[in-house]
């Protein structure tokens, strides 16, 4: 399966949600900067553990962003590995059971939009 790219999904799942919550609110470019580089610490997560698919929704009641990666599997040997850093960065972590035998790792992030003046 060929390589989808984190931010080519995200990109399309927000654009569609700015676009329901406008006029009320708009996109923070500032927010979606930071969310492109959790996207690209994804891609190189997904890489590493031969991740087969991103999937991105967007909480409309409470603005985050959830996006989940879905891999055969995932071990991680070092405190240090990249996987800390962004789980830190997120406001929560999810596991799960995906498609077959692989497993989903969700990171809900901050919202990138802000209300409008």
């Amino acid at each position: 399966m060929p390589f989808v790219n984190c931010f080519d999904v995200v990109e399309m799942v927000t654009d569609e949600a700015t676009e329901r919550f406008a006029p009320l609110f708009r996109e923070d470019r500032e927010a979606k900067n930071i969310l492109h580089q959790y996207c690209d610490t994804l891609d190189l997560i997904a890489q590493e553990f031969n991740g087969e698919s991103f999937e991105v929704e967007v909480d409309e009641i409470n603005m985050t962003i959830g996006i989940k990666l879905e891999c055969p599997d995932i071990v991680i040997q070092s405190e240090e590995h990249r996987f800390y850093a962004l789980a830190a960065r997120a406001l929560a972590v999810k596991f799960s059971h995906g498609e077959g035998d692989n497993v989903a790792i969700e990171f809900v992030f901050p919202s990138i939009w802000e209300k409008t003046a």
